[in-house]
């Protein structure tokens, strides 16, 4: 059963994409989940569904803190037991609360946008929330930093939106139990590559990377074994990634929320695959920001 099924309409997904193996109308045969006539009118309703879905749960989810917190001014943002945990991420540096007083933030403050990933991906929202409010501190200017490669706290969401969305796509169409989403190329190494492999900046990937050993696709560093890149033979083990996958969707939802700003969940959804190049999307003016055409 497809995650969130209940809230989610994955069977506008079913309906409107089938499995493909080397469909010989593209040029280099291509397979795929292809459409051949999309119904773009339901494919807008998935979308919205979908992400009611996710400010729906971002909304409850925030119930349970309070309206606002105490500004920490000196001390540690995160407990030393954290920061022994993900050493690679967290330091003595991101630790300290002054480090994080600025007027504005630039690509040389990644290391606090990779503290910010490691507190998402530990539940660890009061810190957020304070951080958020904190008037010495701009947290929303480290949603997205970028010189060429972008790294800013915005990856949490893009890649457990993008994993989320295939695996549960792969199962809505009939490809999860027997393997066939592997052959999805070069989608399905592409996805592993932006959830696994070596990049600059990449505490977004330890959720993917922890549910990625487990099943064996990664062994030691940050290469998958070529033979072995099935996820789906454990089934409870992989529905408790996508549950995990869609906290960190809503705890992003609700961070950003607190930062005074709002996912375009529309615009995200639409370059996901398999919704990429089925729905129209345009410029609007008086929003300035693309919007579902």
């Amino acid at each position: 059963m497809m995650h969130q099924g209940h809230n989610i309409p994955w069977n506008i997904i079913s309906s409107n994409f089938h499995f493909v193996s080397n469909d010989r109308r593209f040029t280099s045969p291509k397979t795929s989940l292809i459409v051949h006539k999309p119904d773009e009118k339901s494919l807008k309703h998935f979308i919205r569904k979908f992400g009611t879905a996710i400010r729906t749960f971002s909304k409850t989810e925030r119930t349970k803190y309070p309206e606002s917190f105490e500004p920490l001014l000196t001390g540690k943002v995160f407990s030393d037991e954290l920061r022994e945990k993900y050493p690679q991420y967290l330091d003595e540096r991101n630790q300290n609360i002054e480090a994080w007083f600025a007027a504005g933030y630039s690509t040389s403050n990644a290391n606090l946008a990779e503290a910010v990933k490691i507190l998402l991906h530990e539940n660890e929202m009061s810190t957020l929330l304070m951080l958020a409010q904190h008037p010495s501190i701009p947290l929303a200017q480290l949603n997205h930093l970028s010189w060429g490669h972008h790294f800013g706290f915005s990856r949490v969401k893009e890649s457990a939106l993008r994993a989320y969305m295939f695996f549960n796509a792969a199962e809505a169409t009939g490809i999860l139990e027997n393997g066939k989403y592997t052959t999805i190329q070069p989608e399905y190494s592409s996805l592993l590559s932006e959830i696994a492999s070596s990049m600059d900046y990449p505490a977004q990937q330890v959720t993917h990377q922890e549910f990625l050993r487990e099943c064996g696709v990664l062994q030691g560093g940050t290469s998958w074994v070529p033979e072995e890149t099935y996820v789906h033979s454990d089934y409870a083990r992989l529905q408790r990634y996508l549950k995990k996958l869609f906290e960190l969707m809503y705890r992003y939802d609700m961070l950003l929320a607190e930062c005074g700003a709002e996912p375009e969940w529309d615009i995200e959804l639409a370059y996901q695959f398999p919704l990429r190049g089925n729905i129209k999307v345009g410029w609007d003016e008086s929003q300035q920001r693309n919007v579902l055409a």
